[in-house]
């Protein structure tokens, strides 16, 4: 198996890209008395504190599953128990290093506040100096122990990023025990792309978001420079939410790293879902679906900054409104018209790129 190089330039993105797919390989709730849709939103913005005041305002007779969720929910995030990721995880200095990461997640998430970066490095340090030789007699830095967190993993036999670095404010931890690389060849918008695929299997962690979500959400997969990543577990390989909100999203991002190398990861993700958006049928509206609940102008988070701006900017092509939450509406508008106002201010950013060239930052925040 190939470990494949992951370009320290994209590391602050690294993780987001493909969060907005996950929404279709997880089983949906039915009707119920919680709110998932805004529990699930807080925790992708690291934000538990509202998510466990709506559990706690709850009402006392929730269904079985639905308490089940709240006792899951509750026991993660005020007790501090993780029960499903302890089962999963055989290597015991493996298991120790996710706890620390897991206490540093529950930190911040509960108080946004606060920087809890330190903390988790007074962590990690001691764990390094313990447990990998490499850099018993090495005094640490603070810009270098992301190198030597993934020099450790992968000396264990699990792969994880070149550097483990921050996914939106968070530092996060992938790590995955299977990678098999491939080729796909595929079209976008007329260019026909064809870039190595890294298929990534049988995971030990998926990260902070999938630890707030409870696992409802995570990546589905990440782009480098030259190569895309691919959270295998998430995907039908045949399906639309495969080759559109995998493949073409992510194509944008590699197309998009070569022309704008510095553009911000926000501008990065509302390109890459106008782009889903301009392409998917059947997946259409479930799209449109998730990105209004995961929206948010206030966000730190990339994805729900970009979503926000791509439902205010079609909002106001197709209904002349600032920002159109209603799906019934939505769902009034052919599906054709919608790829085409999504293709129509995709190429409009695009001029609007191209116009302040290569060293452009962001056209959303300027």
């Amino acid at each position: 198996m190939c470990k494949t190089v992951i370009q320290q330039v994209l590391l602050t993105a690294l993780l987001l890209c493909a969060i907005s797919s996950t929404a279709q390989h997880q089983i949906e709730h039915p009707s119920s008395d919680l709110n998932y849709d805004q529990i699930y939103a807080y925790g992708v913005d690291a934000n538990i504190t509202p998510a466990l005041d709506l559990l706690q305002q709850s009402s006392d007779k929730l269904s079985a599953k639905d308490q089940s969720f709240k006792e899951r929910f509750l026991a993660r995030f005020v007790e501090g128990e993780s029960p499903e990721s302890d089962e999963q995880i055989q290597h015991e200095q493996i298991q120790e290093l996710l706890s620390i990461f897991q206490s540093y997640w529950r930190k911040s998430m509960l108080d946004t506040s606060q920087n809890f970066d330190g903390y988790l490095a007074s962590q990690v340090g001691p764990f390094l100096k313990k447990n990998h030789p490499p850099v018993k007699d090495i005094d640490i830095q603070r810009d270098s122990i992301g190198y030597y967190l993934s020099d450790y993993v992968h000396s264990q036999g699990f792969f994880t990023t070149k550097k483990v670095g921050k996914t939106g404010r968070l530092v996060d931890l992938p790590i995955w025990q299977t990678q098999l690389d491939t080729i796909y060849t595929f079209e976008l918008h007329k260019d026909q792309m064809r870039v190595p695929v890294a298929m990534m299997k049988d995971f030990i962690s998926l990260g902070w978001i999938q630890y707030a979500t409870l696992g409802r959400h995570y990546p589905g997969g990440w782009a480098t420079k030259d190569t895309l990543f691919c959270v295998r577990q998430a995907y039908d390989l045949d399906s639309e939410n495969f080759q559109i909100s995998y493949l073409a999203h992510e194509g944008r991002h590699l197309d998009d790293y070569r022309h704008f190398p510095v553009l911000k990861s926000y501008d990065l993700e509302y390109r890459a879902k106008l782009t889903e958006l301009s392409l998917a049928d059947e997946s259409l509206f479930g799209l449109i679906s998730f990105f209004i609940h995961q929206s948010n102008q206030a966000s730190k988070n990339p994805h729900q900054f970009a979503n926000y701006c791509l439902i205010r900017d079609l909002s106001q092509q197709l209904f002349r409104k600032d920002f159109e939450e209603n799906l019934e509406l939505w769902h009034k508008i052919e599906k054709a018209k919608i790829n085409k106002a999504a293709l129509k201010l995709l190429k409009r950013n695009t001029r609007q790129l191209q116009k302040q060239g290569k060293d452009v930052e962001t056209i959303l925040k300027s």
